[in-house]
């Protein structure tokens, strides 16, 4: 165990993201899909991962999200 395999993990995390996001765009667009109905299941994705990380730093005493620096989010 060691930092590349986050590395590692963290980047499939983030090519699979990206690649549901094309998605979502793409069937949003063809009106394939409500943009409604989409944002739910983006919500309930994102929902479910920040539970899960406050769940794990509760089992771990550790505040988990203290390790990213929000204010780095405005660079968007």
């Amino acid at each position: 165990m060691d930092a590349n395999n986050v590395d590692y993990h963290l980047t499939q995390a983030f090519a699979h993201l990206k690649q549901a996001l094309n998605i979502s765009v793409d069937m949003v667009q063809l009106k394939q899909i409500k943009k409604e109905e989409l944002g739910k299941k983006w919500e309930l994705f994102f929902s479910e991962f920040f539970g899960m990380v406050k769940r794990k730093g509760v089992e771990n005493k550790l505040n988990l999200l203290s390790w990213i620096s929000f204010s780095n989010f405005r660079k968007w």
